[in-house]
């Protein structure tokens, strides 16, 4: 009977102490798009704690955002320790306050659990555009809105030329691998197919994406010219002027 109990006890020590559970406290991160938790443990063990990919969490005004990844962190002896979870706003109505404390919320959010699937082998995927992805599954949000919304949010952050237009294009890419059969607004948005294919850089992911071609540009899989049907290297080739030449001489044969 003493061999169960110590075994019992043992197994409680070792359960995960989850979000939301005395001990831990959770709030938005300095930075956005992040949700920032700590945790004090006060025992004579460590504790495991962890955050599940998909939660909601809540702050005082209402607005709601979801934990993108799952994440967790043992926590030694009478210690305290800090874990950071990539997040996302489910509305542009929620705004990034930092330190704002949240709460855990009775509640899921079933129009992301694409977006979950898809971050859960990859995590190369920055948090910026994780975001603009949820807002197009949640409100299907146009390129201007999202703008909007992004420099409300990061308002210290220095805008980078066309990094607006490379988040979208990239959100855009995940949402067709993620959400194929959605029809976004993102991705029938004039001006940022405008800005797009006027970005060097960006043009061939934007034909890509809009299945768009710029004139003057070759069909994807077309083959180089022969150099020699473009300028003139040597004599005999197909190029303008040897064209002239032989149309000249032949000119000059007729009797």
């Amino acid at each position: 009977m003493n061999l169960l109990r110590l075994w019992i006890a043992l197994a409680v020590l070792a359960l995960p102490l989850r979000a939301g559970e005395t001990g831990l406290a959770g709030g938005l991160a300095a930075e956005p798009f992040a949700l920032r938790f700590s945790s004090a443990n006060a025992t004579a063990s460590e504790a495991v704690v962890s955050v599940k990919a998909g939660t909601i969490w809540k702050t005082a005004d209402g607005a709601l955002f979801v934990a993108l990844r799952s994440a967790e962190n043992v926590v030694p002896a009478r210690t305290t320790a800090a874990l950071s979870v990539p997040a996302a706003a489910l509305s542009t109505k929620a705004a990034w306050k930092p330190g704002a404390p949240v709460a855990p919320a009775e509640s899921a959010e079933p129009r992301v659990a694409s977006l979950l699937t898809y971050l859960a082998t990859r995590n190369d995927v920055p948090r910026e555009t994780s975001q603009l992805v949820v807002l197009a599954l949640t409100e299907n949000i146009g390129f201007a809105d999202w703008q909007t919304y992004a420099a409300a949010a990061q308002p210290a952050k220095p805008a980078a030329p066309g990094g607006d237009v490379a988040v979208a294009l990239d959100a855009l890419t995940i949402l067709r691998a993620a959400a194929p059969q959605g029809r976004f607004a993102l991705a029938s948005d004039a001006a940022l197919k405008q800005r797009a294919l006027h970005d060097p850089v960006l043009r061939g992911q934007a034909r890509q994406l809009f299945g768009l071609a710029v004139p003057g540009d070759a069909p994807p899989g077309a083959v180089a010219p022969d150099l020699g049907q473009l300028m003139h290297t040597k004599p005999g080739d197909n190029c303008p002027i040897c064209q002239m030449r032989a149309q000249m001489q032949k000119a000059a044969d007729v009797p």
